[in-house]
C-alpha cells in the first residue's frame, strides 16, 4: 500500500513538472511571437534572394554571391521550399531555436547539473528572442545549433563513464558539427578551435596521458577536415571553385569591414554586451516603447556564470577546470570573431550565447545546491543568487512585452494583414518598389538592383538578371581588383539577361554616406550601356527606375 502511495505521488510529481515546463515553454513561445511578423532587414533580404536562386537549382555563391559562406543561404533555401514568406522563414528560424535552446539546456544539464538545463534554455530562448529584427536569421543565428553539438558531443566523448579512454566516434562527430561552422562565416575557424583546444585539456586532465588526448584531437580534426573536403568536393563538381576564389578577394581587399579602432574602443564595444546584449531590442518601429530595465538582466547573467563557475570549477577528473576551458574558451573566440568583424553589430554576438547561457544555467544550479546545503550562510547566498536567476528571467521577459503587446494589437484586435504591418516599418519604402514592378512586368521578366535593397526580389518574386543582389561592399570599393572584376561581371550579365527594370537608388539610401548613382558612373561600361538601352521612368520612394527601351 505504502509503496503504491510512493508510485502515485512520484507519477504525479512527475505530471506536475511536466506541466510545468510546458507552461514556461508556451510563455517563452508568446514572448517570441512578434518576430513572426518582422519585416527583412538588409542581410535577410540577401539570403532570401539567394535561397530562391538555390531552390530553383543554383548553386550558392557561383549564382548568387555573397561574401558569407554558402550555409546560411542553403537554410533559407529550405525555408522558402516550405513557404515561401516571410513568417515561413522567421518560423523556421524560432523552430531551429527552439532545437538549439533544448540542446543548450541538455548541454548544461550533462557538463554541470540537472538544475542548470531549464534556465540556460530560457536563458538562450530569451536572448534571442529580444534582439533586432535585422539581427535575425543570421549566419549565427543558425551556426550556434552546432557551436553547442560540437561541444556537448565533445564534452560527451571524453567524459564517457562506460569508458577510459576517449569516444573516437563521438569526437569525430563533434568535429563534423565543429567544421560545418566554416560554411556559415570563415571567422567561426576560431571557434573550430576552441573547441579543441577544450577537448585536448579536457581528456589531458582526466587521464593524464598525452597518447589518448592526441588520439582524440585527432579525431576531432578528421570530423573537421571531412565535412570541409565534401564541401569542397561538391564545389569542384559545381563549378562553384572560382567563386570561392572571388571570395578569397574580397576578403583579402576588403576585410574587415568596419574601421580600424583603438584597442580602448574594441574594450568599449565588446563592453556593450555585458549591457542588453549590445543593442535595444527590435528597433524596427519608432512608436514601440523600449523597456530595458538593469541592461535588459545581461549584468545578473554574467554574476551567475561568474558564481556557476565558483561552485562548478572545483576538480572531479579534472572536469571542474575543463568544462570552463570549453566555455571560456568560446566565449572569448567569439569576442575574437566580433572584433576581427570589426563592426560590432548585435548580430555578430549572438555567438555568445549559447556559452552564456549554459555558465549562467549553472549559477542557477549553484543556488540550487547552496539553498539544500546544512549551512545558513550557504542557504542564504543560494536565496541571493536564485533572486539573481529569477530577476535575470524577468528582465529579459520585460524588454518583450511591448512588442507582445504591440502584435497583439496589430494582429488581433486591429486584423492587420503582413503587408500593412511591414508598412509601418523602416523598409516600407521596399514594398512600395515592388509594388510598383509587379504592376509593370510579367512574373518571367527579370530586374536588377544596382543597390542595397536585396528584399525587393523576393517581394517582387522576379528573378535577378546578375548574381549580385546587393553592391555595398564591392560598389564603392574603387581602383580595387573586386570592383573591376564584379564591375566586369554585372555589365555582361546585363547585357546577357537584358532586365526589364535597372533601379538605382538615391543617396543615402538605405544608410547614409551611400552614393551608388556615383558608384554606378565609375563603372563606365555598365553606365553608358544603360544610358543607351534604358530610359528613366519613374522615381518610387528614394528608387529610380529604368526601362528597357525595346
Amino acid at each position: 500500500m505504502l509503496d503504491s502511495q510512493v508510485r502515485l505521488l512520484s507519477a504525479r510529481q512527475r505530471w506536475l513538472q511536466a506541466g510545468g515546463v510546458a507552461l514556461i515553454a508556451l510563455v517563452l513561445g508568446a514572448l517570441a511571437t512578434p518576430q513572426l511578423i518582422y519585416p527583412f532587414g538588409h542581410d535577410q533580404g540577401i539570403y532570401s534572394a539567394c535561397g530562391d536562386v538555390i531552390r530553383r537549382g543554383g548553386v550558392p555563391i557561383r549564382d548568387c554571391f555573397e561574401s558569407k559562406g554558402p550555409g546560411v543561404m542553403v537554410l533559407y533555401a529550405v525555408a522558402l521550399s516550405i513557404a515561401f514568406s516571410t513568417v515561413a522563414v522567421h518560423a523556421f528560424t524560432l523552430t531551429w531555436q527552439a532545437v538549439t535552446a533544448a540542446l543548450v539546456g541538455w548541454t548544461a544539464r550533462t557538463m554541470f547539473h540537472p538544475a542548470a538545463a531549464l534556465p540556460a534554455a530560457a536563458f538562450y530562448w530569451l536572448i534571442y528572442a529580444g534582439i533586432n529584427y535585422w539581427s535575425m536569421n543570421q549566419a549565427e543565428t543558425f551556426s550556434n545549433l552546432f557551436i553547442v553539438l560540437s561541444l556537448y558531443l565533445a564534452w560527451r566523448g571524453v567524459s564517457n563513464e562506460r569508458r577510459s579512454a576517449p569516444d573516437l566516434h563521438l569526437l569525430f562527430i563533434s568535429g563534423i558539427s565543429a567544421g560545418i561552422l566554416m560554411w556559415f562565416k570563415y571567422t567561426f575557424g576560431l571557434l573550430i578551435a576552441a573547441i579543441g583546444a577544450g577537448l585536448l585539456l579536457q581528456a589531458w586532465l582526466r587521464a593524464r596521458a598525452l597518447r589518448e588526448a592526441l588520439r582524440g584531437g585527432v579525431a576531432f580534426s578528421a570530423g573537421a577536415i571531412v565535412i570541409n573536403a565534401l564541401v569542397l568536393i561538391y564545389f569542384a563538381l559545381a563549378g562553384g571553385i572560382p567563386a570561392l576564389v572571388e571570395q578569397f578577394n574580397v576578403f583579402r581587399e576588403l576585410f574587415p569591414l568596419g574601421p580600424p579602432r583603438t584597442f580602448p574602443e574594441i574594450v568599449q564595444f565588446l563592453w556593450r554586451f555585458t549591457d542588453n546584449g549590445a543593442d535595444l531590442t527590435g528597433d524596427y518601429k519608432a512608436t514601440v516603447p523600449q523597456w530595458i530595465f538593469f541592461g535588459g538582466g545581461f549584468p545578473l547573467l554574467f554574476i551567475l556564470a561568474i558564481l556557476g563557475g565558483a561552485q562548478f570549477i572545483r576538480p572531479v577528473n579534472g572536469d571542474g577546470l575543463a568544462r570552463y576551458g570549453y566555455l571560456v574558451g568560446l566565449f572569448v573566440a567569439g569576442l575574437a570573431v566580433v572584433a576581427i568583424q570589426a563592426k560590432y553589430v548585435q548580430y555578430h554576438f549572438t555567438i555568445l550565447h549559447g556559452p552564456l547561457a549554459i555558465m549562467a544555467g549553472a549559477g542557477v544550479a549553484a543556488a540550487w545546491l547552496w539553498l539544500r546545503a546544512p549551512g545558513a550562510a550557504q542557504r542564504a547566498l543560494g536565496a541571493l543568487v536564485g533572486l539573481a536567476g529569477i530577476a535575470a528571467f524577468a528582465l529579459l521577459v520585460a524588454r518583450m512585452l511591448p512588442w507582445v503587446y504591440d502584435t497583439y494589437i496589430n494582429v488581433i484586435v486591429q486584423g492587420k494583414s503582413l503587408r500593412e504591418i511591414h508598412l509601418e516599418s523602416r523598409v516600407s519604402p521596399q514594398l512600395y518598389l515592388a509594388d510598383y514592378i509587379v504592376a509593370h512586368t510579367r512574373p518571367d521578366e527579370m530586374i536588377s538592383l544596382f543597390g542595397d535593397a536585396p528584399w525587393v526580389y523576393m517581394l517582387t518574386q522576379r528573378r535577378n538578371a546578375t548574381r549580385f543582389p546587393f553592391a555595398d561592399v564591392w560598389a564603392p570599393a574603387h581602383g580595387s581588383w573586386t570592383n573591376a572584376e564584379f564591375g566586369r561581371q554585372f555589365y555582361e550579365q546585363i547585357v546577357a539577361n537584358r532586365p526589364t527594370y535597372f533601379i538605382l537608388t538615391r543617396d543615402d539610401y538605405p544608410w547614409l554616406g551611400v552614393r551608388h548613382i556615383d558608384n554606378w558612373k565609375r563603372l563606365t561600361d555598365l553606365h553608358a550601356y544603360v544610358e543607351a538601352n534604358y530610359r528613366y521612368e519613374a522615381e518610387n520612394g528614394p528608387f529610380l527606375l529604368f526601362r528597357r527601351k525595346d
